[in-house]
């Protein structure tokens, strides 16, 4: 890709930095990753998962009648976890949950608390690949406060069969709604933008999700605000843990014009694991801004 010689700097929103050399700076006590460990993925995933292979096993012994159960059969009920069906046109079938008085209805004009139409989207997308995950925004009644919900879902004799569930880690979406907010931020106020970047308690720190700065012209690092060791550091020195130069390749692929992302490898600061990661990235003036995200499975195995 061609780049703009005019921009001398980037900001990016992901996890620490490594230096080449394969030590993680700020980690200490952490022992030397000998291979990439897999994903962590968390209690609530791990049960979606299996409520839903469990689900879809009922309807292949059973056939489709048998989505009728996913209504009164407390097997079909993991605590906050259950089962609903849906047709492809859009008819809900069967519901363990709130969606239960719905059943019978066309749902496709039902919206989630961000205004989406998030039933229709994940039909779309059942129809043309048969199986994935969509993320919507619905209330958490164990929180008390409107999330991120993700539903995994799959096709099933002609219906599609899900399970939805609170993620509780961030999410790719949430790091894309976190990139707007970045940008929009730095181009009222870059001042006052990179402040709010160092703020440990602010809106750019989610988790293991947080601003730091590139200079493009001298290519170091001018600011993290978890690892202050790793500020002035050059990027040429620094990898992930397979060796891969993504600050480098981002540098020389960011583009005002175009969101891109880019994946890597890395030891996270929160959960003490190799992750794999993913940042979306923007140029802006002479910034690029970007966030960074653990990457899930987007469909179950």
């Amino acid at each position: 890709m061609s780049i703009v010689n005019n921009f001398l700097a980037a900001v990016v929103v992901g996890a620490s930095l490594t230096y080449a050399s394969g030590v993680q700076a700020g980690a200490p006590g952490v022992a030397q990753a000998t291979g990439l460990l897999p994903t962590t993925i968390g209690a609530q995933q791990q049960r979606a998962h299996q409520l839903l292979d469990k689900a879809i096993a009922h309807i292949r012994q059973n056939g489709p009648q048998a989505v009728n159960d996913f209504t009164h059969d407390p097997a079909f009920i993991d605590r906050d976890l259950y089962v609903y069906s849906v047709s492809l046109a859009g008819q809900m079938l069967s519901s363990g949950g709130w969606s239960a008085g719905l059943i019978g209805q066309n749902v496709l004009s039902e919206t989630d608390d961000a205004g989406q139409p998030f039933f229709s989207q994940m039909l779309a997308l059942a129809k043309q690949n048969q199986s994935g995950s969509i993320e919507y925004y619905w209330f958490n009644p164990n929180e008390g406060k409107h999330e991120v919900k993700i539903t995994y879902f799959e096709v099933v004799d002609g219906m599609v069969i899900a399970v939805g569930f609170f993620p509780g880690y961030p999410t790719e979406e949430q790091a894309k709604q976190m990139l707007e907010q970045a940008m929009s931020e730095y181009f009222a106020d870059p001042v006052a933008a990179l402040r709010k970047f160092r703020n440990k308690q602010g809106e750019f720190r989610r988790q293991d999700q947080y601003v730091f700065v590139l200079d493009k012209a001298q290519r170091k690092v001018v600011l993290n605000p978890v690892f202050a060791e790793n500020n002035d550091v050059s990027v040429d020195d620094i990898t992930d843990v397979q060796g891969q130069h993504f600050l480098r390749e981002m540098l020389e692929h960011a583009s005002p014009n175009t969101i891109q992302s880019i994946d890597y490898w890395w030891l996270s600061s929160e959960t003490r694991q190799v992750e794999h990661r993913r940042a979306f990235y923007q140029q802006m003036g002479e910034m690029v801004i970007a966030v960074g995200t653990t990457v899930f499975p987007e469909s179950p195995p």
